[in-house]
């Protein structure tokens, strides 16, 4: 659980708002590497998908999905407008990229309206997770997936490097939002379940493409899929 216990809208604008640069090829480049270690079927899974990318940011997922992978169409939704504005100018170039300033405990759309959710490291920004994935599980058309990639909280050295203990904090910068909390897989799996999703944790680290365990691996690929 998050020890807050409830999002804090004004805080996490306030936090990303420094965070609010155009997105650039390099990013784009770099998330296309890192998306094939923990999206199955790439490319083929985007292709003429109905895709809402939650937590978007600046939307790079959204404009790497649009640019490279022919969806039928990619949402990307963001809470910050000043951070998802930074993108505007790629959706005169994508015709199936849409931008919204828009809340995922309220995902403004009609049931059924997407094929694929997508997010990466979005989960664990958000107390109250099972009020999300219900959202999201109701957004899906049935059968259809959500995919995230988050941090493997389960790890203790990933734990440590990103909610260093009280002794250490003299050491670090703290590098995390004031709604980030060290969500673990058994409660990713016990929220989605809950939304009517059947829900399966692989394990992977970027810098060791091989290592696959549930506690030694860096992070996760989550992948639920609403059942029909």
């Amino acid at each position: 659980m998050h020890p807050m216990g409830k999002f804090n809208i004004n805080e996490e604008i306030s936090y990303y708002r420094k965070y609010s640069t155009p997105v650039s090829g390099e990013e784009l480049r770099s998330l296309e590497t890192d998306l094939k270690l923990w999206v199955p079927d790439l490319p083929d899974l985007f292709f003429h998908k109905r895709i809402l990318d939650i937590g978007a940011g600046r939307a790079p997922m959204g404009i790497l999905i649009a640019n490279k992978y022919n969806p039928e169409m990619v949402v990307s939704l963001e809470l910050s407008w000043m951070r998802i504005h930074s993108s505007v100018r790629w959706m005169s170039k994508l015709n199936s990229l849409a931008l919204v300033c828009g809340d995922v405990f309220h995902l403004p759309y009609e049931d059924g309206t997407f094929d694929l959710v997508i997010a990466n490291s979005v989960l664990h920004h958000l107390p109250n997770l099972s009020e999300v994935t219900r959202e999201i599980s109701r957004v899906l058309n049935p059968g259809g997936m959500y995919i995230g990639r988050e941090p493997n909280f389960n790890n203790p050295i990933i734990r440590w490097v990103v909610f260093p203990p009280i002794s250490s904090l003299a050491f670090y910068h703290i590098h995390h939002s004031p709604n980030e909390y060290p969500l673990r897989a058994e409660e990713i799996i016990d929220a989605f379940t809950a939304a009517n999703c059947k829900c399966k944790m692989h394990y992977f680290w970027r810098r060791l493409p091989g290592l696959r365990h549930n506690i030694l691996s860096a992070a996760i690929s989550v992948r639920a899929n609403r059942i029909v």
